[in-house]
């Protein structure tokens, strides 16, 4: 999971699934659809959740540094 941590694309919105979950949710016929989906789940996150997520990171990343890349458990 540290490693997970330590790639700010896969922390929060993709780690945790949220946005995955929502595109996910059904198939797409084409690149051009994912990306439609993409753009309208993506508009549709809260502002709060968004700095909710933000606001996490240090936390994280200063645990993934005390652990020096090693397993981390989820609170």
């Amino acid at each position: 999971m540290a490693s997970v941590l330590a790639r700010p694309q896969s922390f929060g919105l993709f780690h945790l699934g949220v946005l995955q979950n929502k595109v996910n949710a059904k198939p797409h016929s084409s690149i051009e659809a994912l990306k439609k989906t993409l753009v309208k789940e993506w508009d549709a996150l809260s502002p709060d959740y968004l700095r909710a997520t933000i606001d996490a990171y240090p936390r994280l990343l200063r645990a993934v540094i005390e652990k020096r890349g090693g397993r981390m458990e989820q609170d």
